[in-house]
């Protein structure tokens, strides 16, 4: 009955100018409204956004209701905008049939993607001012000029980022410089073979066993030169390749040096 009723007044309610009941069903949209949304417009993010293991702004999510992705998880709350992510179209779709305004979050390929996607959030929220600012404050975090150094960035079981994708572009503002490396996964006889200048591990919940885990703690890791430079990044804030990395990337920066 409660759910039948908040569906009632969905349907019925007169639609607002600016969305008073925020849902997000995706880690990628949460990380977003939680940096957007004002204060008490936001209901519900999911599991995950409320994970401190996986996002960087899981205290911002502290004492919200969490949702495990679809619209059935939310629908009591009675939300007046869902926000979710392209790649599951039927959490929209669905939202779309009860109703409910729904916003998709499309995965970005580049900074001007990063940006549009904020301010398409901020335009769904009424908050198209907070949406500016987050776009100044990020393109400030760029506009430091770095001087690139060759570097390899690599995470659990030997994977690595493209060297003309959008983590590379990050990392170029971090002043390194990602390498080509044969098939995305780098195997620790060619690391030992050829030691690069500058090793970025991605750290990610490394207190958890795993075969992943298990590769980043190799032996084989401890045989390389001195000559080759290790620096640890936090694996939560490359997930959404989103204006969360900006205050890693100027940590980065730091370590990196001049």
């Amino acid at each position: 009955m409660k759910a039948l009723a908040a569906l009632l007044l969905l349907l019925t309610a007169p639609a607002a100018a600016r969305p008073l009941r925020v849902a997000s069903l995706n880690l990628c949209s949460d990380e977003l409204a939680l940096r957007l949304a004002a204060p008490g417009q936001l209901v519900s993010v999911s599991r995950l956004g409320a994970d401190p293991d996986e996002t960087l702004l899981a205290e911002r999510a502290r004492g919200l209701a969490t949702n495990n992705g679809r619209v059935t998880d939310i629908i009591t709350l009675a939300p007046d905008l869902v926000l979710s992510s392209r790649g599951d179209p039927n959490a929209a779709a669905m939202a779309r049939r009860l109703g409910i305004r729904s916003v998709e979050i499309a995965e970005p390929h580049s900074f001007a993607d990063v940006r549009a996607n904020i301010h398409s959030v901020a335009a769904a929220l009424g908050r198209r001012a907070a949406g500016a600012a987050l776009v100044a404050e990020m393109d400030a975090a760029l506009a430091v000029p770095v001087r690139p150094r060759p570097a390899v960035m690599v995470s659990g079981a030997g994977l690595t980022i493209a060297p003309d994708g959008l983590a590379a572009q990050w990392l170029a503002h971090a002043g390194l410089q990602q390498q080509p490396v044969p098939r995305g996964q780098l195997a620790l006889e060619r690391l030992l073979a050829n030691p690069p200048q500058i090793l970025v591990l991605t750290r990610y919940r490394s207190q958890q066993v795993s075969a992943n885990q298990r590769w980043l703690q190799h032996p084989a890791l401890a045989a390389l030169p001195a000559s080759t430079r290790r620096i640890s990044t936090d694996g939560r804030a490359w997930t959404c390749l989103g204006p969360a990395l900006a205050s890693e990337i100027a940590r980065l920066r730091r370590v990196v040096g001049p």
